[in-house]
C-alpha cells in the first residue's frame, strides 16, 4: 500500500456529529461520506510552545472506498486531508 502525503495538508470542509466525529467531507469539490472511523488520536503539535497547538488525527474509510487521514487544528477548527492511501 502506498500513500500520498501532503506536508501542509489539503484544506477540506468537514461535517461532524455532536462528538466531533466526521460524518462527511468535501475534497476537491467532491463529497465523501464516512463509512468507518478506524483510529482517532490527538497530538500536541507544538509541545515546545506555550500555545495550544493540539491536532486531532482521524484515519477513516469512505463509502466510495477511500482510506485517508484527516487532521484538525483544534485551536482554529481547520480541517485538512493529510494522507490518502492507495
Amino acid at each position: 500500500m502506498s500513500a500520498r502525503l501532503w506536508q501542509s495538508g489539503e484544506a477540506i470542509r468537514v461535517v461532524c456529529d455532536e462528538y466531533g466525529r466526521p460524518l462527511r467531507f468535501w475534497w476537491r469539490g467532491t463529497r465523501h461520506e464516512v463509512a468507518q472511523i478506524c483510529n482517532r488520536w490527538r497530538v500536541h503539535a507544538r509541545w515546545w510552545q506555550a500555545s495550544d497547538g493540539w491536532r486531532e488525527y482521524i484515519k477513516l474509510t469512505t463509502e466510495d472506498g477511500l482510506l485517508c487521514l484527516l487532521a484538525c487544528d483544534l485551536e482554529h477548527q481547520v480541517w485538512e486531508l493529510a494522507r490518502l492511501y492507495d
